[in-house]
Formats: structure tokens, sequence, C-alpha cells
């Protein structure tokens, strides 16, 4: 997922780079972002790997895999939102902005 994710924002990217419809602050961003997506993707597989040690009578334990599963979770949202934000915004004026070129 992550490989696709930064190929939707090359294209945006380079979109982009012919039209200045966000920043290329904004961009830039996105790209370190990313770096956090793949870390979250790592963070993610290892607290899978350590449900099988978890023992389910253990309600601490418990709520906190399921803290740690909707932090992680609400972040790879937030990471989609992000890039899907730079998409609507490029939707919204491509068209236009290459018409009066």
């Amino acid at each position: 997922m992550e490989k696709r994710l930064r190929e939707v924002l090359n294209i945006l990217e380079k979109l982009n780079s012919n039209t200045d419809i966000v920043t290329k602050e904004d961009i830039d961003e996105q790209h370190e972002n990313m770096d956090d997506f793949g870390d979250l993707t790592d963070e993610l597989d290892q607290l899978l790997s350590s449900f099988n040690t978890v023992n389910l009578n253990d309600g601490n334990k418990v709520e906190e895999l399921l803290f740690e599963i909707h932090r992680i979770m609400t972040t790879f949202e937030w990471n989609f939102s992000e890039i899907s934000e730079l998409n609507r915004k490029l939707l919204k004026g491509y068209k236009d902005k290459i018409k009066n070129q």
C-alpha cells in the first residue's frame, strides 16, 4: 500500500509541477508523511505478531493492544485523507489551470 500511495503522490506532484495549484511545502510534507507511513506499517506488523502472546484474560494488556491498533489506524486514515485532499485540490483546479496557460 505504501508503494502505491507514493506512486499517487508522485503523480500528484508531477501534475502540480505544471500548475502550482498546491504549494511545494504541501507536497514535501506528504513525502515526509509517507516515511512515517512506512514506520506505522512496521509498528502494525509488530503489534499483530505480538497478539498471539497476549493473555486475553488480561484486560489491561488487551486494552493497550486495542489502543495501539486504534492509534495506528487513525493515523493511516489521516495519511489517506491528506493525500486525498491534495488530489481534490488538483481535481478542482487542474483543467482550468492548463486551459489558461
